[in-house]
């Protein structure tokens, strides 16, 4: 008879789709899935999701995995990363009253200005460690109470994604700090839902499911799932975490120092820091991390992202255009052919980039010469972005939060280029785990803890954590971008007052219609 194998399941659910990821003992990856479900946009701001969308995907990627497994294989236990802020109401039964409030909802403008004429912004921002956004429940459940008053009267229970989830599979309701702190319904500092913010909403106490630490074993699965998925009745789901926290247990970034950058459409920079006030002081969101008694600060970086799409789509076009994949090779292999600082050639970020020059107008090349080549072109879109990383990472410095190595995953995180480029720029350390499943990663050990096979998320680390590669700053290629960038910053200044005489001048231009208006009446 051979021995039984024992395995960890790590489920990420995030906005588009879920991923499952099974690793053994030792953190070796072993099964994959995945599973794609949509949004809806009934209206001009307003970003809906199906319930029942992300349920039929955990299933199916569930089952996916046990299908890939040996028969004597055997997931322990389970453990959720899941996308943040998104809202379920659930009534009778468990059915939702609504579709989901995804996160990138903006429906909810009047009870935003009304909970800061009550409260103020600072005051929001202080408590619960979040800056008021439309698509967070504090003001989506009110917005329902005001709105529908018949889903609201008929919703028992408000959810979130792992509450959702771990409800589903078990029965039983629970939730963990860093997706709670998202809500803006939670207390930064005592951990537990706030009062005012919940008599606001409109919410009790008692529709909101019960706090517990990441890691927590909450239930085993209930019958009915254990047939659908095809797991063991036996297995133990453990709360989990917000995706990005569970990205960052993957990752092995736990500790004051230590800075995630998460490339996306969007880069996304976790730092740990060693003091939550200074955190708070930095304007950063500020929430509980999913290792206990930590702290970890969120700053995104707008749709950084967008600029690369925008360059394979109008740039990188012809006969190579056949994927996605091909084109990021052909990038990466083109780079190599532009010398550092794309030979004069500079890049702001599309989607308001921190250069301000480009605010109003958009993102843009500066020094763009029929000398330059698309190589220049897209190396000046890397370094760019990186620049743009480079200011955040200063203000964070200002802040008084430590920053001493990046540890990058994510679409960027796979060029043969782009990191190198990003450790030259910031001249910090950059760390590029094997695995392209941070959160996924994350989420399994936060099982393995759960299970009780470690102590905690830093030690299940060090025996999940994947292989990594670990590229330093080159002082020559630094010295080149240095100035580079203090040649960017003057011509910025050139641009910036050139804007600042073409807003005025539109101003007054407006003004003398107004007048003109007017005195025609």
């Amino acid at each position: 008879m051979s021995e039984r194998t024992d395995l960890f399941l790590g489920l990420d659910v995030g906005t588009t789709a879920t991923k499952a990821l099974v690793v053994d003992s030792h953190g070796r990856e072993v099964a994959t899935a995945s599973y794609g479900y949509g949004l809806s946009t009934p209206r001009d701001g307003w970003v809906e999701q199906d319930p029942e969308d992300l349920w039929r995907a955990v299933v199916a990627t569930c089952r996916g995995v046990r299908d890939q497994l040996a028969s004597n294989s055997h997931i322990v236990a389970l453990g959720l990363s899941s996308q943040a802020g998104t809202t379920i109401p659930v009534g009778t039964g468990g059915r939702p009253t609504h579709n989901a409030f995804s996160w990138m909802d903006h429906r909810a403008s009047e009870q935003a200005k009304r909970v800061q004429d009550q409260f103020g912004a600072d005051f929001i921002y202080r408590t619960t460690g979040w800056h008021l956004g439309g698509g967070l429940p504090l003001l989506l459940i009110a917005w329902l109470r005001e709105n529908c008053p018949k889903e609201f009267a008929a919703t028992e229970r408000f959810l979130f994604v792992n509450d959702f989830v771990v409800e589903r599979l078990t029965d039983r309701r629970c939730t963990n700090p860093s997706d709670a702190g998202i809500t803006q319904l939670m207390n930064l500092d005592t951990g537990d839902w706030d009062e005012q913010l919940l008599a606001f909403s409109g919410a009790e106490r008692d529709q909101l499911s019960p706090l517990q630490p990441s890691g927590y074993p909450v239930g085993t699965l209930t019958p009915e799932v254990a047939n659908a998925t095809g797991l063991d009745p036996d297995l133990v789901v453990v709360n989990g975490a917000h995706d990005q926290y569970c990205a960052a247990v993957g990752a092995g970034v736990t500790r004051p120092g230590q800075v995630l950058l998460s490339c996306g459409t969007a880069w996304v920079i976790l730092a740990v820091p060693e003091d939550k006030e200074k955190a708070l002081d930095s304007g950063m969101a500020v929430s509980r991390h999913a290792v206990e008694c930590r702290w970890g600060a969120i700053r995104s970086m707008g749709g950084v992202g967008t600029s690369m799409e925008w360059l394979l789509d109008n740039v990188w076009s012809g006969k190579e255009n056949s994927g996605r994949a091909r084109l990021y090779d052909a990038i990466n292999r083109a780079v190599g052919h532009s010398r550092p600082g794309a030979d004069g050639l500079y890049f702001c970020p599309l989607a308001g980039g921190h250069g301000v020059a480009f605010a109003r107008t958009g993102g843009g090349f500066l020094g763009l010469s029929l000398a330059h080549t698309r190589a220049d072109m897209a190396r000046a879109v890397m370094e760019g972005i990186a620049y743009e990383l480079r200011w955040v990472i200063q203000e964070i410095r200002d802040a008084g939060l430590g920053v001493a190595d990046l540890t990058m995953v994510g679409g960027a995180a796979e060029s043969e280029v782009w990191p190198q480029i990003v450790a030259d720029i910031t001249a910090l350390p950059v760390t590029l785990p094997s695995s392209k499943q941070a959160a996924g990663r994350g989420a399994a050990i936060l099982a393995a803890v759960g299970a009780g096979q470690f102590g905690d998320p830093e030690e299940g680390f060090s025996a999940f954590g994947s292989q990594a590669t670990r590229l330093l700053p080159d002082a020559d290629r630094q010295a080149v971008y240095d100035k580079a960038i203090r040649k960017s910053q003057r011509s910025y200044e050139v641009l910036r007052k050139q804007e600042g005489m073409s807003l005025r001048r539109h101003r007054t231009c407006q003004q003398g219609r107004s007048r003109h208006v007017r005195q025609s009446r």
